[in-house]
């Protein structure tokens, strides 16, 4: 009995000394992974130049109408990336009608756009962003007075690394300008994106 308390004291030593010798173990933070990416956009688009024809006007700044889009994007090492999106968007107004009441006059859009984003600041988990995207806008119905045509956009936004890896969120403001209708608006819209 004595040799058996004698082999369990000297396996007690061992195991304390090789536990008071381990290197503590510490959680490293992955690297933002780039790639091939997905992201999605919703949030609110504000009227600052009327959109419309000369018959028509734009409702009153609040509330403002809603812009959605989905994008997938390249990054180009740490510096920038390339994209496509689809982005949807309702822009309301109002149609002045003479001597009666005005009426209403909504118009749905899809834009296609084509862009790139460069890199102003990144660390390990936040990108400050620079972004600029070009394409053609479809508006529905055509008694809104909303022409289809070339649609530019530009702006900047913040976006961070979750502790969920390969999720991103953001936030992003751009300005959005329609060629065909001498249309300026601009748009705050938060955004997730999924690193492939």
């Amino acid at each position: 009995m004595r040799a058996i308390g004698r082999i369990l004291a000297l396996a007690l030593v061992l195991l304390v000394a090789g536990l008071a010798h381990a290197e503590p173990q510490v959680q490293k933070f992955e690297e933002v992974e780039r790639g091939f990416w997905l992201r999605s956009t919703m949030g609110i688009s504000v009227a600052m130049i009327n959109h419309f024809g000369e018959d028509s006007r734009e409702s009153s700044l609040w509330p403002p109408g809603p812009v959605l889009a989905v994008e997938m994007g390249i990054d180009l090492g740490q510096f920038g990336s390339l994209h496509l999106a689809l982005q949807g968007q309702q822009i309301s107004g109002s149609r002045d009608m003479g001597s009666r009441a005005s009426v209403p006059n909504d118009s749905n859009t899809i834009g296609f756009l084509a862009g790139g984003r460069f890199n102003l600041l990144t660390t390990k988990k936040t990108s400050w962003f620079l972004k600029a995207a070009v394409g053609y806008m479809l508006a529905s119905p055509g008694i809104a007075e909303l022409d289809d045509g070339l649609l530019v956009q530009a702006g900047a936004g913040v976006e961070l690394a979750t502790n969920l890896r390969h999720f991103f969120f953001g936030l992003e403001a751009a300005g959005q300008y329609l060629l065909a209708n001498g249309g300026l608006g601009i748009m705050a819209t938060p955004t997730l994106k999924y690193v492939f």
